[in-house]
């Protein structure tokens, strides 16, 4: 059996950028309205242009996908349900898409008609398909984005490519004693609780749930590591759920040392979005602004990384969570 490390294998996950400068036909305005932002649009586009582009048994599998039925008919030959939507058989549960996209040009309120893709890699299996999807953000440009309800086309001017790193080497070359540390949530950061009332609730302009925040961070991380590595069943569901627990664990007490400067957070609501998965409208509330923390930094900066690079709360691969992280040194 694999001896898997909580606190030192997960950080072994590469991870890796790509820039993709984008020139479009026509001016493009993607302003936020009920249930959707610039975030959701590239979202679904790169979902769509997914089953047109590299699924090899269409037409089969994508009129499923046109149906809603999300099944793929070759999920041992095909890297689309990796790409799309990864699910673990063994805990039974989807993760977030491992290429994440963001355009902030998109997000500034005015029509542009150049924009760049930020691409995140998350784990080994995306970063072995960057090929299939850079073809996939091609097909993008091809069948365009809706913009005020009419299609918007774009050209792939140039890409630039950074290297493949791991989250330790990342985390290695960052200072270790800074001042202070400030988190810009950029994007609406959408974080759930249970009340002991068994409730589900947002939190908004109240102080920041950094601990329970940097907790979901780490078990987050165990958890996809893990399925990243294809381990197999040789770690059942069990002991990946005891495993991603003690990182959780580790977080938790780090983020304990934290101390909140200052906050300048906002609410925000998107009003609902029907998910095809779950045949029912959901909320999208959150939160954007800004928290200061400083304390006990050190031990929480692993963690704080993690949450930088991969946003944090529900629905990042459509673009919520996006979160910056400075050190004041």
């Amino acid at each position: 059996m694999f001896n898997y490390q909580p606190l030192s294998h997960p950080f072994e996950l590469p991870v890796q950028k790509l820039l993709v400068h984008c020139v479009t036909d026509k001016p493009i305005f993607l302003p936020p309205h009920e249930g959707s932002t610039p975030g959701t649009t590239l979202a679904g586009a790169f979902g769509s242009a997914l089953w047109t582009t590299i699924c090899p048994n269409n037409p089969p599998c994508i009129q499923q996908q046109k149906e809603g039925d999300l099944h793929c008919e070759k999920p041992d030959d095909c890297i689309l349900p990796w790409l799309y939507k990864p699910y673990s058989e063994v805990q039974h549960r989807n993760f977030a898409r491992p290429v994440l996209l963001r355009a902030a040009e998109l997000e500034n309120l005015e029509p542009v008609k150049r924009f760049t893709i930020e691409v995140t890699l998350w784990g080994r299996h995306a970063i072995a398909a960057q090929k299939e999807v850079i073809a996939t953000l091609k097909k993008m440009g091809e069948l365009g984005l809706n913009s005020e309800k009419k299609l918007v086309y774009f050209a792939i001017a140039k890409i630039e490519s950074a290297p493949a790193l791991t989250l330790t080497e990342k985390i290695k070359d960052l200072p270790k004693k800074p001042h202070s540390i400030l988190l810009e949530f950029q994007t609406p950061f959408l974080h759930q609780e249970k009340t002991s009332k068994g409730k589900r609730y947002f939190h908004t302009e109240l102080n920041l749930p950094i601990v329970n925040i940097l907790g979901n961070v780490a078990y987050n991380l165990v958890a996809w590591d893990i399925e990243d590595r294809k381990i197999g069943e040789e770690l059942d569901q069990k002991q990946r759920h005891s495993l991603a627990r003690d990182a959780r664990d580790v977080a938790w007490q780090a983020a304990k040392g934290l101390t909140i400067v200052r906050s300048h957070l906002s609410p925000v609501s998107i009003g609902k979005r029907f998910s095809r998965t779950n045949r029912q409208n959901m909320s999208l509330e959150g939160f954007v602004g800004l928290v200061e923390l400083s304390g006990e930094l050190e031990t929480a900066i692993p963690w704080l990384q993690v949450l930088a690079l991969i946003g944090g709360g529900q629905k990042r691969s459509m673009g919520f969570g996006a979160v910056q992280m400075w050190m004041n040194l």
